[in-house]
């Protein structure tokens, strides 16, 4: 039985380095995404530079029922997908949560928090039966600590992390991984537009291609998360050691020390 991995967002960034290792380890790829043009060039790249099948689905899954036709797509042409990589996810920009546009929000929200849920929901159901598979689940270090300024997007990212933990617990005695990829600030276009809570000097800035070979790593041996990179990890625990309320204000006080040194 052929087996794929699906890949949510593999167009650039973390997902693109994603599909590579994926296919680097002689995994056949399915790759979701808005930009049919984009997911082919990397069909044309990858196939038979690695030697893997690769199916292309166009899809926006900050639509309502995406998730839902995603999954239907791989059940009707009898796709079996082994390994589910929810990447995709957007940001807003950098402003009080108040003064976002509720359009852009509920957009987050169904493509950050709902697609990751709906997905994981129904393909690890699949997996369970099957008893043995893999999901990864794209969240940030954002998700250890309160955003301000970037609250809807730590909290979608908080979620996740969640979601991941309580279902690592929930599906490991079925055989089923489920690992939550928590990296931080990595060399992308999310991160180059001013995404990052923390200024650069106190923040490596991570190339996708380590990400993407740590975290498929750790996905295989079904690690409950993985930060990336020592540093990353060290800063995202020291939330641990504080209050949430002094938490949020020193991300606060990050944020007016990043706007003074752009």
């Amino acid at each position: 039985m052929t087996e794929y991995a699906l890949i949510t967002g593999a167009t650039s960034g973390i997902g693109y380095a994603l599909a590579e290792e994926l296919a680097r380890r002689g995994n056949n790829l399915i790759l979701a995404s808005r930009s049919l043009n984009k997911m082919q060039e990397i069909k044309r790249i990858f196939a038979p530079k690695y030697r893997v099948e690769i199916v292309c689905v166009k899809i926006d899954l900050s639509r309502p029922q995406a998730p839902e036709k995603l999954y239907t797509f791989c059940a009707q042409n009898a796709y079996t997908v082994g390994i589910l990589v929810n990447n995709a996810g957007i940001g807003l920009p950098v402003r009080e949560q108040a003064e976002q546009s509720l359009a852009e929000s509920e957009r987050l929200f169904q493509l950050n928090l709902h697609s990751p849920l709906v997905l994981s929901q129904l393909f690890g159901k699949a997996l369970k039966k099957r008893r043995r598979g893999y999901i990864l689940n794209v969240a940030s270090t954002a998700a250890f600590q309160p955003m301000p300024y970037a609250a809807l997007y730590g909290a979608s990212k908080a979620f996740v992390l969640s979601l991941s933990e309580a279902m690592h617990i929930e599906l490991q005695k079925y055989g089923v991984g489920v690992t939550a990829l928590c990296p931080g600030i990595t060399d992308t276009n999310f991160f180059q537009h001013g995404r990052p809570r923390v200024p650069a000097f106190l923040y490596k800035l991570l190339p996708p291609e380590l990400v993407a070979q740590r975290a498929v790593k750790a996905m295989y041996q079904k690690k409950i998360y993985v930060v990336p990179y020592f540093q990353h990890w060290l800063i995202a625990q020291f939330s641990r050691f504080i209050t949430r309320k002094t938490a949020a204000r020193i991300m606060r006080r990050l944020e007016i020390m990043r706007k003074k040194i752009r």
